[in-house]
């Protein structure tokens, strides 16, 4: 794989092989990776004192509107030991041929703020917004700002072979967060 500069990147974007909406600035593309703004939408769990457990094999969790509380706010703070899954900004769409990579800044990481833990990898095909799976592992409350903060940034890779249609995310019943909402 072959990650893609910022020449590369501009040509991508100019051509519409990615897109992103809203469009990014200029300004949001770096040396190898495009920044990503905070969406308004966040989601916590709900208190559920009589939960002892999530299993993780039931496949509708994220569907589970007793377990979420999801809510659009143009300021979210986020307290010391806290979770919270966040919206990107923008929605990203990415070709056939690339997959993308999310990764937190290091500015956030030297605050305590974990920011995408666990799952970096955007497929190809996959045309929404991006989770973020956003930790407070400081000692102090951070207030996060809708639209302003950019708390990733998207590193593009080029695949090998370009996939076919049938293979693009999407294209399964598994592949639940596309083109709806994601929490």
């Amino acid at each position: 794989m072959l990650v893609l500069s910022k020449p590369d990147l501009l040509k991508r974007i100019k051509s519409g092989s990615v897109v992103f909406d809203p469009p990014v600035s200029p300004s949001a593309i770096k040396q190898c990776s495009i920044d990503l703004r905070l969406g308004r939408v966040f989601s916590v769990f709900k208190p559920k004192d009589h939960i002892a457990a999530i299993s993780l094999s039931t496949k509708s969790i994220f569907d589970q509107e007793d377990l979420w509380d999801a809510r659009e706010e143009d300021f979210f703070t986020l307290r010391p030991q806290g979770f919270v899954l966040a919206q990107t900004l923008e929605t990203v769409t990415i070709p056939a041929d690339l997959m993308g990579l999310v990764e937190g800044r290091s500015s956030w990481a030297r605050l305590g703020v974990g920011v995408h833990l666990t799952a970096p990898k955007i497929d190809p095909g996959y045309s929404n917004t991006i989770t973020l799976e956003l930790s407070n592992h400081g000692g102090v409350a951070v207030e996060l700002a809708a639209g302003r903060d950019k708390p990733c940034q998207l590193i593009l890779l080029k695949l090998s072979t370009r996939l076919s249609k049938a293979d693009l995310y999407g294209g399964s019943a598994e592949d639940i967060f596309q083109k709806k909402a994601a929490r």
